[in-house]
C-alpha cells in the first residue's frame, strides 16, 4: 500500500518537472506580501484534530504604530451554541437537522502558545473566541517587520459551513479549510479583525505560504498551491516522529488563504490537464466520474472568460475538488487555486447546476475575492454580486442556458431573477452581509441584486464600455483591497459620467423598479343625443363614430424607483406605436385611436432590474396549449428519465 501511495503523490508531482519551479512561482512580486506563513502540523485522522506551529511574518504597512495583533480562531465557531456563528445560524437552511448534543458536530481552534523575539505573549479574546487580540508587548512601528511564533491544536466539526469531515464512523473525507491562526488585516490606524458570522466570509492580506502536513501515507492530498517534494519516488520525505505518516511540502505565493482536502487514496481520485499554461487537477468521486468532462469543460469555460475579461489567470495551478455529498457543506466554496465544486451520479435531465455552474462560480472567485480581494465582511457585493454576473455571461457563452430542450429554455440568469423578486427590497446592497435580516435577504443583497444592478449597469452604458470598467477596475485592483467606492470612482471615470442617482437608486437604497401594465380597455367611441337644430333640440340615436373603438393603456408605478420607461403597443388595425411615461406619478392612462392587441414595457431590455416582468406585457388572445402539445410533453419528459437510467 504504501508504495502505492508513493507512485501516486510522485504522479502528482511530476506534471511541473519542467522549467517550472514550484518553490518559485513569479521573478516579481505582485502583491505585497504584508503577512508570510511557515507553517508544520501533523493531522490526527482518526481524531480528526491536528497539531501545528507557525512562523507568521508581518510588516506593519499602516499609518500608526500597534501594540496589539489581532488572530483568527475561526474553528471556534464551532465550539458550542454559544457562540456568535451558532447563535446566528439558527434558521438558516444549511444548519437545519444539525444534532447539538453530539460532540462530533464541534470544533475548535485552540492556541498553546505565541511568542515574539523570544518572549511568550499573552491577550485577550475579542467579541467570541473565534478572534484573539495578542499583546505585543510594545508598539510596531510602521514599516517595521515582526514574526510570530504560534502553537496551536484544532478538531475539526462535521462538514459544515465549509469546514470539516464526513462519513461513517471516523469518516472518510476531511476539509482542512479555516484551520489556522490567522493574522487580520491592519489598515491605516485600525485593525480590520471580525468575528466569525454565519453570513460573512473572510479578509486577509496577501503573501507567501510554505505549509508542511504531515498525514497518514494511505490518505491523498488535494491543496493550495503547489508541492515542492514528491518530485521522484526517492523525494517522498517520510515523518521521523510519526512512523506511517509522509510530509507534504507545500508552496503559494501572492495569496491571502490556504485550504486542503484529504480522503483516503482508494476512496478517490484526480485527472489532470493543461489549459493556457495552468495545471488544472480535478479530484473526483469514483461514482461521479461520468461528469468528469462536464466539469473540465466548466473549468475551461472559467478560466477563458475570466482571462479575456479581467486579466489571465496568473498562478501555474488550479485544483477543483469534488466533496462527497455527506459533506455538502464544504461544497461550492473558494480558495486562491483551490474550488469545491461537487457534481452528480444521477443527472438525466443535464440540468447545468452541477457541476457546470458551481465550478464556474467558485473558479471566477479566482479573480473576485482571490486576486482583486475586497472585505467578504463587510462589502460581500464586490466578491458575490461580481462572480454572479460573471457567471451569469460566462455561462451564457459556454452553455446558452442552464437548461434547454426543443421547447423550454431556462436562462442563465434565471436562479437570481427569482431569488430577487421573492424578496427585492429587505436590505440595501451596501450593508454588511451579518447585518441582514435573514439568509434569503444575505442571499439577494449579496448575489442576486448585485449581478442584476450590474446587468442594468451594463444595459444604461453599453457592453463595450461595462466590458472596459470591468477589465479597469480588476486590473487596477489586482493583488489589492479595494473597495465599492474604488468601483464606484472606476465606473465613472471610465464612462465620463456622474452616476451618483444610479448608485443612490440601485446599490444604496431598497426601493424596487416595479412598473405594471394595471388595465387595458376597449373605449367606444359614440356620436348622437340632444343637438341643437332650426327647429330646436332633437334626439339622435348614439352611434359609433369613426374610427369607432379606441384603446386605453392603464399603467402603474408599484415601485419606489422613477425612471422613465417605453411602451410598445400593437394595434388591432396593424399598426405599432412607442411612447414614454416618465413614471413619476403613480399611475398614467394612455389612449390609441384602436383597440389594443398587444403590449409590452420596456421593450428593449433597458431595465434588466424590472421586477414584474409577468405584468409587464399583455395580449389580447392568450396562448393556448392543446391536448397533442402537452401529451407531447409528458411523452418527452418520461422518455428522457428514462434514457438517463440506461433504459430505452
Amino acid at each position: 500500500m504504501q508504495r502505492l501511495v508513493k507512485m501516486a503523490v510522485v504522479a502528482l508531482g511530476c506534471w511541473s518537472l519542467g522549467a517550472f519551479d514550484p518553490g518559485h512561482w513569479f521573478d516579481k512580486p505582485k502583491s505585497s506580501r504584508i503577512a508570510n506563513y511557515r507553517i508544520e502540523a501533523a493531522l490526527d485522522w482518526p481524531g480528526k484534530a491536528l497539531e501545528g506551529r507557525e512562523t507568521i511574518s508581518w510588516r506593519n504597512t499602516g499609518t500608526a504604530p500597534t501594540a496589539e495583533f489581532p488572530l483568527h480562531l475561526y474553528l471556534n465557531a464551532f465550539k458550542g451554541p454559544q457562540t456568535i456563528f451558532a447563535k446566528e445560524a439558527l434558521g438558516d437552511p444549511e444548519f437545519r437537522g444539525f444534532d447539538a448534543r453530539d460532540p462530533r458536530n464541534y470544533g475548535y481552534c485552540r492556541l498553546r502558545s505565541v511568542a515574539m523575539d523570544g518572549r511568550a505573549l499573552d491577550g485577550h479574546f475579542g467579541e467570541d473566541e473565534t478572534v484573539y487580540w495578542v499583546r505585543l508587548g510594545r508598539p510596531v512601528a510602521p514599516g517595521e517587520t515582526i514574526r510570530l511564533e504560534v502553537a496551536w491544536e484544532s478538531r475539526f466539526p462535521r462538514a459544515l459551513a465549509r469546514t470539516g469531515w464526513s462519513g461513517d464512523g471516523t469518516g472518510n473525507f476531511l476539509m482542512g479549510a479555516q484551520w489556522f491562526p490567522k493574522a487580520g488585516v491592519y489598515e491605516g490606524d485600525r485593525w480590520t479583525c471580525s468575528a466569525y458570522h454565519a453570513r460573512t466570509e473572510f479578509y486577509a492580506d496577501f503573501g507567501t505560504y510554505d505549509v508542511e502536513l504531515s498525514l497518514p501515507n494511505a490518505l491523498l492530498l488535494a491543496h493550495v498551491g503547489a508541492q515542492t517534494n514528491f518530485r521522484t519516488q526517492d523525494d517522498v520525505t517520510p515523518d521521523p516522529k510519526r512512523k506511517l505518516n509522509v510530509i507534504w511540502k507545500l508552496h503559494a505565493e501572492d495569496v491571502h488563504d490556504f485550504a486542503w482536502a484529504v480522503m483516503p487514496s482508494r476512496s478517490w481520485s484526480f485527472k489532470s490537464f493543461e489549459y493556457r499554461g495552468v495545471q488544472v487537477f480535478c479530484y473526483y468521486q469514483p461514482e461521479n466520474k461520468t461528469n468528469l468532462e462536464r466539469q473540465m469543460f466548466a473549468a475551461r469555460v472559467a478560466l477563458r472568460h475570466g482571462a479575456e475579461w479581467f486579466f489571465p489567470y496568473p498562478y501555474p495551478v488550479l485544483t477543483v475538488v469534488d466533496v462527497p455529498k455527506e459533506a455538502r457543506g464544504a461544497n461550492g466554496m473558494e480558495y486562491p487555486t483551490l474550488v469545491t465544486a461537487s457534481s452528480k451520479r444521477f443527472d438525466p435531465l443535464s440540468v447545468r447546476f452541477d457541476p457546470e455552474m458551481t465550478t464556474v462560480h467558485e473558479i471566477g472567485h479566482q479573480w473576485f475575492y482571490g486576486m482583486v480581494a475586497s472585505n467578504e465582511v463587510e462589502e460581500a457585493w464586490l466578491d458575490e454580486g461580481f462572480t454572479t454576473w460573471f457567471t451569469q455571461r460566462a455561462m451564457e457563452r459556454g452553455y446558452q442556458s442552464i437548461h434547454s430542450s426543443r421547447r423550454f429554455q431556462v436562462g442563465t440568469d434565471a436562479v437570481e431573477h427569482l431569488e430577487y423578486w421573492l424578496e427585492p427590497s429587505m436590505d440595501p446592497v451596501t450593508r454588511p452581509s451579518f447585518l441582514t435580516r435573514s439568509f434569503m435577504s444575505y442571499a439577494v443583497a449579496s448575489y442576486a441584486k448585485p449581478a442584476m444592478v450590474l446587468a442594468q449597469l451594463e444595459a444604461m452604458i453599453g457592453r463595450p464600455q461595462m466590458e472596459q470598467v470591468m477589465q479597469t477596475y480588476a486590473r487596477e485592483f489586482a493583488f489589492r483591497h479595494p473597495t465599492g467606492r474604488d468601483f464606484r470612482r472606476v465606473a465613472e471615470r471610465v464612462t465620463g459620467r456622474d452616476l451618483t442617482s444610479f448608485w443612490r437608486d440601485w446599490l444604496d437604497g431598497t426601493e424596487v423598479l416595479d412598473i405594471a401594465i394595471a388595465k387595458v380597455d376597449v373605449r367606444e367611441v359614440l356620436e348622437g343625443g340632444w343637438m341643437d337644430s332650426p327647429k330646436g333640440a332633437v334626439f339622435a340615436a348614439p352611434q359609433p363614430a369613426a374610427p369607432g373603438r379606441r384603446g386605453v393603456i392603464t399603467l402603474e408605478r408599484r415601485g419606489g424607483i422613477r425612471v422613465p420607461v417605453t411602451l410598445w403597443v400593437r394595434l388591432e388595425d396593424r399598426s405599432e406605436r412607442r411612447l414614454t411615461w416618465d413614471g413619476q406619478d403613480r399611475w398614467a392612462t394612455f389612449e390609441f385611436e384602436s383597440p389594443v392587441t398587444a403590449a409590452v414595457l420596456d421593450p428593449d431590455g433597458n431595465y434588466p432590474m424590472l421586477k414584474d416582468r409577468l405584468h409587464a406585457s399583455y395580449s389580447a388572445k392568450p396562448l393556448r396549449r392543446g391536448f397533442h402539445y402537452w401529451a407531447q410533453m409528458v411523452v418527452g419528459a418520461i422518455t428522457g428519465l428514462l434514457q438517463g437510467a440506461g433504459i430505452g
